[in-house]
Formats: C-alpha cells, structure tokens, sequence
C-alpha cells in the first residue's frame, strides 16, 4: 500500500510584506503562475503585519529584507512566534549571501533575489510541500502513539518513512514496506531481530557498536519522550545514505513503556545541500576576505603616489611664501587644481573602503558626547570655500536650542559633508545652499540640507539611498561620481540611532534631506571643546620611514622646510637601527615595507624611545586603525597627507614635551 504526496491546495493566503508598490505587482504577477488561486494580503509596517498575523492564517510569508521602518529580520523573528508553522520566504534585491546564510539559521524557509524573481513560483510550491511534509510527519508521530489500535495501517501508508515498531527491548515487532525499500530487508527477515542488527557494518565495512547506538537511542527516548539522531547508515544490499532516525517511547494510557517506534528518512539530498551550502557560505567568506585584503592592497596602492604630488604642491607653494613672491597667474590655478583632483580621487577611495566595512558590519564608532553646531560650523566654513567656484550661496541657520548628541565626531561630520557635497555638485551657478538646524521634539536635533538644484524625480526617490545609484545614466556622465555618498550617509545616520530622509517636488524642484539625531544631556568632555592654538612649530628631530623614494623625498624636503631634522629609513632593517642608535622626538613611518611592517618599527622604536609616533600609510581600512594602535602608534593618517594637516598633527603631539 502507497501514501500520495499531499494534494497541492486549489487556494493560497499569502502574506506579503513590501513597502514597494511596483515589486508587490511584480512579486503577485509570479505568483499568478502557480496552479492555484493566491489570496495576497500586503502589510508594509510593522502594526499591519502584526494585525494580519493575528486576524488570520497564512500558508506562506514572503517579505521584503529591508524596508522604511521595518526589517525582514524583525518580521521573521515576529512570524516565528505569532505563526510558527507557516514558511518564511525572503523576497529581497539587497540581501547578500552573509546575511541569507544567517536568515536561514534563524527560521528562514528560503530566499529569493528580486533579480531572479522567475524562481518564486517553485520556491513557494517547494516550501509548501516541505511544509506540509512537516506537518504530515508531525501527523505520523501522533497518530503512532495509539500504537496498538492503528499502527500497522499507518506505517505501511508512510512510502518515505521507513517506520518500526520496537519492544521494550530494542527488538523489532513490525516493519513497513519502506523499511523494506530503504534498508533492504524483508519484514519476515528482520522481525525478531534486536535493531542494532542495521548498525552491523559502517560503510568502511568496520563493526559499528549497533548495541550502543540502540541502547543511546532507547535511553534518551525514556527520558525525553523521542530521540533524534542523523548518521550515515549502509543498507543490506551496501547503499549509503544519510538516515534522519527519531526513536519514540509509546506509552498505554497508564503511562505504562509497552515499547518504540523508530522512523527512518532517506535525507542524503538535504544533507549534500546542507554540506554545499557550507561550502558555498565558506568559499562566500574566503572570497570575501580576499576583496578585503585587495582592496587594502588597492587602497594602499592608490594613494601611495598621491602623497608625493601633494607634498610637490605644497613645496612649490611654500618656496613662493619663502620668497614673499606671488605665484604666476598659470600657476596659482594649476595648484589648487592639482590639489582638489588629489582629494577628489581620496575621498572616492575613503567612500569604497567605507561602503565594504558597513556593508560587512565591521563598522566601529567611537560614540561622545559633542556638540553638533560646532562641527557643523567647519563644515559650512568648508563648504561655503568649496561653493565659491560655482558662485553657490550657502546660508546658514543654526537655530536649534538644544544640540548635545552622542556621536562619532569624524562620522558625524562625514555625513553631513556628504549632503553638502552633495548639495555643491548638482545646483547649478549661482544657486542656493540652505543648512538649518532645529528640535523637532525635546529629544531630537534636526539639520535640512536644502538645495536649489537639480531635485530628484519620482521614480529615483525610492533608491536614492542605494549604493552605487544616481537618478539615471545622464546624470553620472555630466556630474560622474560612483553613488555612494547617501548611501554612506544613510547608513552611518542609522548606526547613531538617527533617521535620514529625502524629499523633492520633482525633477528641476531642488533637493533637502533632513538628519535626525537623538539628544544626549551627558556633558562634553574637555577633549571634545575647542583648543587654543599651542603657537608656532619648533625643530624636531624626527625619523622617517618610508620605502617609496618619490614619497620620502617630499616628505624630507617639506619636513625640512619647516626646520625639522630628518633621518630616513627605507625598510625595517634600517629603521631599527636608527632608533637603537638615535635620538628622536617624533616617529612617521609607512606600514607597507619590504621586509615586514611599521608594526615592526613602531615596536622596536617605544622599547628605545620615549617619542610619539605616526602611521601614515595607505591602508585606511577600520581594521588597519586598529592594528596600529593596538602595535603602539600613537596617530594614524591616510595618504595622501595634506602637509598642513600633517603639520597640525605633529604640532599636537609634540606639544607635551616641549
């Protein structure tokens, strides 16, 4: 006697949970192709799926990863406890496969990319078949606890599920026709038989220790009511496979032992897709530490000849202020335009290192308490000099009573110079740059960036906030960039508990986005209040280390300019001998050397010197910060170096010595 597979259902009632109108059509125009009538209900908040889930069963969830005010992750955790039973089914453009590996370790039934919605109809029929399957074996398992009035009809219903019916013992009473199939033996063969007798071989054809396994398995059934156990077993006529084995104690209604039942599933299939999808999830890492080690390399490997032509800038400069000459008219613009090109090309690279480490969650904030109009006044200092070549206004209103928040001050300004910048690149000559603050509520601080430019149409607003995405192809050919710098913003505005939004009457209308930061009454350290100016710089004797010739010549011509004495070293070797020999007041040494690391020099140099130390490399990443610190530097800079910044920063460090 066979057992059908279950019927698939002439309806389906479908949750669907997406706050993009046109992806819900496009996801209920792939579900119209199932062979069934699909009742969708779609919920885009957190209330309405809650209210949904509560009103009504669903036979299948689909949800979107990320949406406005609501999660997929937050929606599956939710589901798993409002309406446990029901498949769960990511539908998602967004979601990597880091973050489907964790979903399906969280409950997750299944995912599928927006990008390949054509494979929604099959995971949907899948997921409802191994949902049904759960519950039919759930079912069985009931149904053979009334052993003695209907297991012997039920078990040879079961065609998947080789069921058998055990004494107290351990030995085997009854055996379905698929205990047959899967292990080889005929019923007639094997009645009588203590069960450890399918343990008898291992696939290496060793002794298995079957009285053992029984006896694990008969134990843990009388003390928890069923034992789970998946192994690989070896049939009569030598298959392998790998067996789901559940071993069950059957009580009488005294609660009296009268014997087991043991089921066994064939689940070789599910167990060789668990073991590639393990290998898929390690290749996923292992491809993704690589990108991380290449766009270290590449980071490094990009803004290494930057230093050398600002340092050139500077020192042409620097040679004309000597003189108390003025610099010639071709000049004094090639300069500043040299400089401008240099820091264009570091802050796209500063953007893509940025957009890895959040991307990967590797984001570490430094959180204090700050004051925002403080840092929003450099900023609009900065801004106001970077408009003045368009002839853009930029007005500021400041008018927030309350402006303490807690946050990441390099951050924090990131995010608001990204608006700016972003503000400065598309409002065309002569425009208007408005920046204001206010409270909104006695708990938050608000800034609107406000714009009288291009403005954002309809259909670019629902992913301005993505990376890599601008309005359309024209745009990136007339104003170039790469689309990251909202996609940065937004995220960063996320980690401090803040909120970022966009808004524009159209294409043409102009552009404001509005920052939303929580309040913070703790008071601001002394080190985050403004400082005076420690005076003028004095002679230092300072070691250089640096393997690329070009960059150490800039850097010892600047340096000397300034007055200071410099001793370089081109690898560790040498640098280690300088700081055994000498006498310094100030280390700067590059990470990247032939022969190790500035992690090397900068450890050889604390346990001989009694100086600060700087690590100027082009390894920006949050991790490279880290090592440095963690080896004893005590300032990181990323190349290139603007010699005037770099000059601050000696000045700083060497303050408390002098």
């Amino acid at each position: 006697m066979t057992h059908s597979p279950p019927a698939w259902p002439a309806k389906l009632d479908i949750l669907l949970l997406e706050d993009s109108p046109l992806d819900a059509e496009l996801t209920q125009a792939r579900l119209a192709t199932l062979d069934c009538e699909c009742r969708v209900t779609l919920v885009d908040t957190e209330a309405g799926f809650r209210a949904q889930l509560r009103a009504q069963s669903f036979d299948v969830i689909l949800a979107d990863f990320m949406l406005p005010t609501f999660s997929g992750p937050e929606a599956l955790a939710i589901a798993r406890v409002e309406a446990p039973g029901v498949p769960f089914i990511f539908v998602s453009g967004v979601m990597g496969e880091e973050h489907a590996v964790e979903m399906l370790k969280q409950g997750a039934t299944d995912y599928v990319l927006k990008q390949r919605l054509q494979r929604l109809p099959m995971t949907v029929r899948r997921a409802i078949g191994e949902s049904q399957e759960r519950r039919s074996r759930i079912k069985a398992e009931g149904a053979l606890r009334e052993y003695e009035t209907g297991f012997r009809l039920l078990v040879d219903a079961l065609r998947d599920y080789a069921v058998i019916g055990l004494d107290r013992n351990g030995n085997i009473l009854s055996w379905n026709s698929a205990a047959e199939r899967l292990l080889g033996y005929r019923a007639d063969e094997i009645t009588g038989e203590s069960v450890s007798r399918l343990y008898a071989l291992e696939s290496t054809g060793q002794p298995a220790g079957g009285v053992d396994e029984v006896r694990l398995s008969l134990d843990g059934a009388l003390i928890n009511g069923s034992h789970v156990r998946d192994r690989w077993l070896t049939s009569r006529t030598g298959s392998v496979f790998f067996a789901s084995m559940v071993t069950t104690a059957i009580r009488n209604d005294e609660g009296d032992l009268i014997g087991f039942s043991k089921i066994i599933r064939d689940t070789t299939e599910e167990r060789r897709a668990a073991d590639a999808l393990r290998l898929a999830k390690e290749q996923a890492e292992a491809a993704n530490a690589a990108k991380d080690r290449f766009l270290a390399m590449l980071s490094h490997e990009l803004r290494t000849p930057l230093t050398p032509i600002l340092a050139a800038t500077t020192f042409i400069e620097q040679r004309f202020i000597d003189q108390h000459a003025v610099l010639p008219d071709g000049l004094s613009e090639l300069l500043p335009l040299i400089r401008r090109n240099i820091e264009l090309e570091a802050r796209l690279i500063d953007d893509l290192l940025d957009l890895n480490t959040i991307s990967h969650d590797k984001l570490s904030l430094e959180l204090v308490p700050m004051d925002l109009h403080a840092a929003l006044e450099e900023l609009i200092h900065n801004a106001r000099i970077e408009a003045a070549d368009k002839n853009l206004h930029v007005e500021a209103r400041l008018n927030a009573t309350s402006t303490h928040i807690n946050g990441d001050a390099a951050r924090v300004q990131q995010i608001v110079w990204n608006l700016l910048r972003n503000a400065i690149k598309f409002t065309p000559t002569h425009g208007g740059i408005v920046v204001e603050t206010s409270n909104p509520d006695a708990d938050h601080i608000a800034v609107r960036v406000t714009d009288s430019g291009i403005g954002i149409g309809e259909a670019a607003m629902p992913k301005i906030f993505s990376a890599f995405e601008q309005a359309d192809t024209s745009i990136t050919r007339q104003f170039g960039g790469l689309g990251l710098g909202l996609a940065i913003a937004h995220a960063l505005t996320l980690r401090h508990g803040g909120d970022l939004a966009a808004f524009s009457a159209g294409d043409g209308q102009g552009a404001s986005f509005t920052i939303t930061l929580p309040l913070t009454d703790a008071p601001i350290a002394a080190s985050q209040l403004p400082l005076e100016s420690s005076g003028g710089n004095r002679p230092l004797r300072i070691m250089l280390v640096e393997d690329n010739q070009d960059t150490m010549l800039a850097m010892v011509t600047l340096l000397n300019m300034s007055g200071h004495s410099v001793e370089a070293a081109a690898n560790v070797e040498e640098a280690r001998a300088l700081a055994v020999d000498g006498r310094f007041d100030l280390l700067i040494s590059d990470l990247g050397l032939p022969d190790g690391d500035g992690m090397d020099v900068v450890r050889c140099f604390v346990q001989h010197q009694s100086a600060p130390s700087i690590a100027m490399t082009g390894y920006g990443m949050d991790d490279d910060i880290r090592r440095c610190r963690d080896a004893g530097f005590t300032a990181h800079v990323t190349k290139p170096v603007g010699f005037d910044r770099l000059n601050e920063l000696i000045v700083s460090l060497t303050a408390a010595r002098r």
